[in-house]
């Protein structure tokens, strides 16, 4: 449902449109026509307010794509010596996952901060879920597409970002919570087609992702994806 973590309520001259047309997009039963005005119009606000969510998203994504470039070059164990995770070495497949999603918190406690983290942590516990033992962490993350790992991760950045402003808004209007879980999935679907559709990375070079370079191709490629939801017409839905 989204973070309220450091939550402030978004202000800026697009967010009231953004506002209505989530209202809208309530009212009209979560039709495809009324979601995509909304997430256009969300997306619109999310560009036009400073990028405020852009070192967040980059921070986060930066520091997991670095560690799995890491265990392709070291393998999984070397990964861990050569990041200070040595401690980790041992530890049962939760120990582990648990130790991997603290290291990837690099969200400095704001509020996008907090959303990159959850999208981070949903994302890496979908892709190790099978993982029993260090062989299948190596396997596993050795064997990641860098350009699908880091549009997977702002597929669901946007989702969250979605709800972590709007959930308590849809929420006051729903009598029963089994409606909003299905008006979530609805919206999360319309941008994950969206995007998968239009959206692709590729061609990722070698990136020196602890540097500013590997920062501002996260932040590049999430403008990006706001850019293409923000694109909206009756005619396409």
């Amino acid at each position: 449902m989204g973070t309220s973590k450091g939550y402030l309520p978004p202000t800026g001259y697009l967010w009231p449109e953004a506002k209505r047309d989530v209202t809208g997009m309530i009212k009209n039963g979560f039709s495809p026509s009324s979601i995509g005005k909304a997430v256009s119009s969300f997306s619109k606000a999310m560009r036009g307010g400073g990028n405020s969510h852009s070192g967040s998203i980059a921070r986060v994504g930066s520091k997991a794509v670095n560690f799995i470039e890491a265990v392709k070059n070291y393998g999984f164990i070397g990964a861990l010596e050569k990041v200070g995770l040595a401690h980790l070495r041992g530890k049962s497949s939760e120990g582990l996952r648990a130790g991997l999603l603290e290291y990837f918190d690099d969200s400095e406690n704001d509020f996008y901060g907090s959303v990159a983290q959850q999208s981070m942590s949903e994302l890496m516990r979908e892709l190790l879920k099978s993982a029993e033992d260090e062989e299948d962490y190596n396997n596993i993350i050795g064997s990641i597409d860098t350009g699908e790992f880091i549009r997977e991760f702002i597929v669901k950045f946007i989702q969250n970002c979605f709800f972590a402003n709007f959930a308590e808004k849809i929420l006051t209007m729903f009598d029963k919570l089994d409606k909003y879980d299905s008006a979530e999935k609805s919206v999360k679907t319309y941008i994950r087609t969206s995007l998968e559709s239009e959206f692709t990375i590729k061609d990722i070079q070698k990136v020196d992702w602890n540097a500013q370079q590997g920062n501002q191709i996260i932040t590049d490629k999430c403008n990006k994806a706001f850019e293409i939801l923000s694109v909206w017409s009756e005619t396409l839905v």
